[in-house]
């Protein structure tokens, strides 16, 4: 609450400044003296100017415990010792003058009475020494002997106090209410309302805004060869940055981003339409193929989601890993000179490279160890591969039964379903694909790595003879 300022009428004015919420004031001082004007103020530098409009007013300061009077454009204070009364100023010469009377007693005495007119007065005797000193009841000032003021303390202002009544706040101070601060009128509420034009604001029964609906725009978009989609509209032509893959702007409309590379939406696939954000097609033979994009650490790796059923000019060996002339169920199945691509060598050397495309379609390759370590000890949270929980990465169907349901939970939709290693029997219990490195045996790289999942056990790499058949998985280069 803000503090309150009053004035009493006193033989001087008197001014009292107080905290409603709290007893805290300032003193303040009365004087029975009707012939002097008292003012008080807290330090020496905030005295007023001793003019004309002053003469004769008596200030007390705080800080300093000092009175002083305006007399003579001088202040004159009264402290004891601090300053005696001037010597009152000599009659004027007259025939037979008389002594000039005595100054009167104050700060400074007064002039000496005017002589009549005759032989020059004699000095006027000196004022006394004035003193002002804190007594119980306020200051007391006297001037020689005799006490010729008392500044009482002035009376505590009284606590004020503030509560929410009807209609408003009460302020009272004292126990007496000294204001009632009303409540503001309420508010209208607004309402919107779909008119045919748009939208009609009311506040109580007033409408106070319309919102129109906006034209319908004839505008056409198309990409510019630098990138930018450029709008043409019957109002001008302006263009905007579009968004990028791999440093290619694309139209996000009709393409979407996949592994650094731009990929429409849609696509054919042995005459039958795609959606590209799940399949690809392989154009060789017009297969299309599920697949699944990971990010593995940072980095995407794009996984064919189902094994490999390409069987053109191998030049190895392949059959079906359900043991039958089809292999729509789980692919096919490889040696490593199919899956490799690879004609034969005399083994004295290792084929494979980092990016061997080996059996795979045109932007693919087999999996290096590199990119499946990374995948299985991303995922697999190990040290490496072998010992990852092969659950994850296992296919939710397909998986025997041995003493309980062996089936995985494929979080990432790889779908690696027990497609066996060709042999009767396997199908249902493991899945075996080639792992992209060979193994030197002796003097000859005559094994290749492979991926091992056996039922509900965990992830293995190991190497097997290169005659041994196992899926392929392939990887979208990057």
């Amino acid at each position: 609450m803000n503090n309150l300022i009053r004035f009493t009428g006193l033989s001087v004015v008197v001014t009292t400044l107080f905290a409603c919420s709290g007893d805290d004031v300032t003193k303040v001082y009365e004087t029975n003296n009707s012939t002097v004007g008292l003012d008080l103020v807290d330090k020496g530098d905030e005295m007023p100017e001793c003019n004309k409009d002053n003469e004769g007013k008596l200030i007390y300061v705080a800080d300093s415990g000092m009175a002083y009077f305006c007399s003579s454009k001088e202040w004159l204070s009264f402290g004891g010792e601090n300053m005696k009364g001037a010597d009152g100023e000599p009659g004027e010469k007259g025939e037979d003058g008389e002594k000039g009377a005595k100054g009167d007693k104050g700060a400074k005495g007064d002039k000496g009475a005017k002589g009549d007119q005759g032989d020059k007065g004699d000095d006027g005797a000196d004022g006394e020494s004035c003193s002002a000193k804190t007594i119980k009841e306020g200051v007391e000032i006297s001037c020689g002997k005799t006490v010729v003021d008392t500044l009482t303390n002035g009376v505590a202002g009284e606590s004020c106090t503030a509560k929410k009544v009807d209609g408003g706040v009460e302020v009272s101070c004292g126990g007496t209410v000294v204001d009632t601060l009303e409540n503001g009128p309420s508010g209208s509420s607004c309402t919107a309302n779909k008119i045919a034009e748009g939208v009609q604001i009311t506040c109580g029964n007033t409408v106070v805004d319309t919102l129109t609906d906006g034209t319908d725009g004839d505008c056409s978009a198309e990409i510019s060869e630098e990138g930018d989609i450029v709008f043409s509209c019957s109002n001008g032509t302006f263009a905007v940055n579009t968004v990028q893959c791999g440093g290619t702007p694309y139209n996000p409309v009709t393409s979407f981003c996949l592994a650094g590379k731009v990929v429409a939406l849609t696509g054919k696939c042995g005459g039958e339409d795609i959606d590209q954000t799940k399949q690809f097609c392989d154009t060789r033979d017009d297969q299309a193929y599920n697949y699944v994009a990971l990010n593995v650490g940072g980095e995407t790796q794009v996984w064919m989601a189902q094994n490999l059923n390409y069987n053109s000019g191998l030049k190895g060996n392949s059959v079906c890993s359900n043991g039958e002339d089809e292999c729509d169920a789980y692919g096919r199945l490889y040696d490593w000179f199919s899956a490799a691509d690879d004609e034969g060598s005399d083994g004295s050397k290792p084929v494979l490279s980092r990016l061997h495309q080996g059996i795979c379609p045109d932007g693919w390759h087999l999996p290096n160890f590199y990119e499946l370590n990374q995948l299985f000890l991303y995922y697999g949270l190990v040290d490496g591969i072998k010992g990852a929980p092969s659950d994850m990465f296992r296919s939710t169907t397909g998986w025997a039964e041995t003493g309980h349901d062996n089936n995985g939970t494929d979080e990432l939709g790889l779908n690696f379903v027990p497609s066996g290693n060709g042999t009767e029997g396997s199908v249902g219990q493991y899945f075996m694909m080639w792992g992209g490195s060979e193994k030197k045996n002796g003097s000859l790289y005559d094994k290749a790595n492979i991926i091992f999942i056996i039922n509900d056990a965990s992830v293995s790499y190991e190497a097997t003879l290169k005659a041994n058949y196992a899926a392929v998985r392939c990887l979208m280069d990057n």
